[in-house]
């Protein structure tokens, strides 16, 4: 861990640069922030939900760069964003196993560590300044996986009849479940701003960005140790959409110290897709596609990013 910040230290050190030449302008920034996520993925047979899992990630640090391409009004970016592996929340597992009840017939509850997650993404697009109003239409594309595991906690599974939650609780020790994820998808984006100019001392950008997903691809595999069970699922029919509100302070001095706030929040809404499974140990060819069943997958990403701009090479 200790390497890790290091590494992340010096990284920022050198890229929070930028440099004009021939009506060309490059940026290089660092952004430093915290991120809460919350993911559910559903198993049904035909109609009905037969299994559910439910990560919840709380306070997770994260840290990104994102390189940015300037002509005039025209800009491509090309952007990397990673979390800091930690015990990010809790995980919970729910089975609904009786034919008869649409309530949960077991339940387990575990401690959630993040084992990596990034997300890559490029994106171009073109600046219309209208006054002190501006409005950017962009296209681009995102790549994003995440890996869990789920370790320790309690079982509650009662001998007879749904989960109530009083049940006695069977504790566990170690890993119970792994769980990676990977989405990628295409996206268009139009984020409209307005420009205030303080004297000389700069220039204050206030903005919302708001991008929609119609190709949403994804998969995941995960593994329960417990039942030494492996799935993995195909999702390729769903949408998704994010909103992003930014500050930016801007000084009219090019050597001054600018800063950056931003909120986004990033949704992905009923995802759904094929579920195969096999023995744990078994070949990845010998997966044996669920016929019947479906899986379903949702998420909620909060982040909130914060960067100081300080330009030392032109």
């Amino acid at each position: 861990m200790k390497t890790t910040l290091h590494t992340i230290f010096l990284i920022s050190v050198l890229c929070f640069t930028s440099f004009r030449a021939n009506g060309l302008e490059f940026s290089l920034i660092t952004d430093f922030g915290i991120q809460s996520a919350y993911v559910q993925e559903m198993v049904y047979e035909g109609e009905k939900k037969i299994s559910m899992l439910d990560w919840d990630d709380r306070i997770i640090p994260t840290f990104s760069i994102t390189g940015k391409l300037e002509l005039s009004d025209a800009f491509l970016k090309l952007g990397m964003k990673f979390a800091i592996p930690v015990l990010s929340g809790t995980m919970e597992d729910y089975d609904y196993l009786l034919s008869d009840s649409p309530n949960p017939s077991n339940y387990s509850f575990h401690d959630a560590y993040l084992d990596k997650d990034f997300t890559v993404a490029i994106e171009g697009g073109y600046e219309f300044n209208i006054s002190d109003w501006y409005i950017t239409p962009s296209i681009g594309f995102q790549y994003g996986n995440r890996k869990w595991t789920a370790a320790d906690g309690y079982l509650q599974y009662p001998l007879a009849g749904n989960w109530t939650g009083n049940e006695t609780k069977t504790i566990i020790n170690g890993p119970v479940i792994g769980y990676e994820q990977a989405v990628w998808f295409p996206f268009a984006a139009l984020e409209i701003g307005y420009i205030y100019t303080l004297g000389n001392y700069g220039k204050y950008r206030y903005s919302i960005q708001g991008s929609v997903h119609p190709f949403l691809r994804a998969e995941t595999n995960y593994t329960q140790y417990l039942r030494n069970m492996h799935f993995y699922d195909t999702f390729n029919n769903g949408i998704g959409w994010k909103i992003v509100f930014s500050f930016e302070f801007k000084p009219t001095d090019p050597k001054g110290v600018g800063l950056i706030l931003r909120t986004a929040n990033e949704r992905i809404h009923e995802l759904t897709g094929d579920t195969a499974s096999n023995g744990t140990g078994v070949s990845s060819g010998s997966l044996i596609i669920d016929n019947g069943y479906t899986a379903k997958m949702e998420s909620n990403l909060w982040n909130y990013t914060v960067a100081i701009t300080i330009p030392v090479v032109y």
